[in-house]
């Protein structure tokens, strides 16, 4: 009888299992793939009876503690992350006076305009003319609330010194731009050796600028007529004035002085300019009895007052 066939060799039961050892390694490296390749070595062992079971529980024992580490350091840091507040980076800041970059404020507001019916309440009183003359004979001449030229004026040879000759007249302001006007005159002739006149004219204006530009105007006009002279005519009669250089008075204000000649008495006169906010101040101040630098004080006190009483 031929001889029973030789069984196959059985694996040695003393060689550990090759995935266990593998499984303790990746724990390590890549703790997934340690689990993955410990729980092929447990089956193995279980057909096989290879040595490396405890080696294979300890590789899927930390491939496992790895992962849960793992993902909890995963979650913690999510969460911690989502919670801290958002860090803005702090400007830079620079010593040097010129590279600090502020906002200017806001510019103020513009003062309120001068209504056409305020403008009588800038203008002195018969009281205060009174009071700044020192003459008590003074009385009202004539009053306008619109600019216009009295007939009584008479005539000039040089119409373009009207605005030197004369407080509000028309011929010197740009009429259509006006939208209120106020003059008041206080005269004594009682005797012409000690006649004194003051007239007073304040006109409005839409805005500062347009005053502004009335202004300007009135001033060139003096400073073509200023430092010559002009022939007035009135009610047949014929005299002369003499017109000065205009000058800076101080606080904005314009002065001019006027020599006449051919009348009953010599008469002196000081013509005063100014603007602020939306008005135009146009004075003159006049006498056959007080030196100049008396009417130049007496002009810069009342065009001072209307300033004053102008908002702005």
């Amino acid at each position: 009888m031929p001889p029973p066939p030789t069984p196959a060799p059985m694996r040695p039961r003393d060689e550990a299992n090759v995935l266990a050892t593998l499984s303790v390694v990746f724990a390590f490296v890549f703790a997934p793939v340690g689990a993955i390749l410990g729980h092929l070595a447990l089956s193995q062992i279980r057909h096989t009876g290879e040595r490396g079971r405890d080696r294979a529980l300890v590789g899927v024992t930390l491939s496992y503690v790895f992962i849960t580490v793992a993902v909890v350091a995963l979650i913690v840091g999510t969460t911690l992350t989502d919670n801290s507040p958002t860090r803005v980076a702090a400007p830079t800041t620079t010593t040097a006076a010129a590279a600090t970059t502020t906002t200017p404020p806001p510019p103020p507001p513009p003062p309120p305009t001068v209504a056409p019916t305020d403008l009588e309440g800038l203008v002195p009183t018969l009281d205060d003319a009174k009071n700044l003359t020192g003459d008590q004979g003074l009385t009202v001449h004539r009053t306008y609330r619109q600019i216009t030229r009295d007939p009584a004026d008479g005539d000039i040879d040089r119409p373009e010194c009207w605005g030197v000759f004369d407080e509000g007249a028309p011929d010197a302001y740009n009429v259509p731009a006006i939208v209120g006007f106020f003059s008041i005159e206080y005269l004594d002739i009682h005797d012409y050796h000690n006649a004194w006149q003051t007239a007073t004219g304040v006109a409005a204006f839409h805005d500062a600028a347009g005053a502004q530009a009335q202004l300007s105007s009135l001033q060139a006009q003096w400073r073509q007529c200023g430092g010559s002279s002009l022939k007035a005519t009135t009610k047949g009669h014929s005299f002369g004035t003499d017109m000065s250089v205009p000058a800076d008075a101080g606080n904005g204000i314009t002065t001019l002085q006027l020599t006449t000649h051919g009348l009953a008495a010599p008469l002196l006169g000081v013509r005063a300019i100014a603007a602020k906010n939306n008005v135009v101040a146009d004075v003159l101040v006049s006498a056959s009895a007080a030196d100049a630098d008396h009417l130049q004080q007496l002009a810069l006190t009342i065009t001072n007052s209307i300033l004053g009483k102008i908002p702005g």
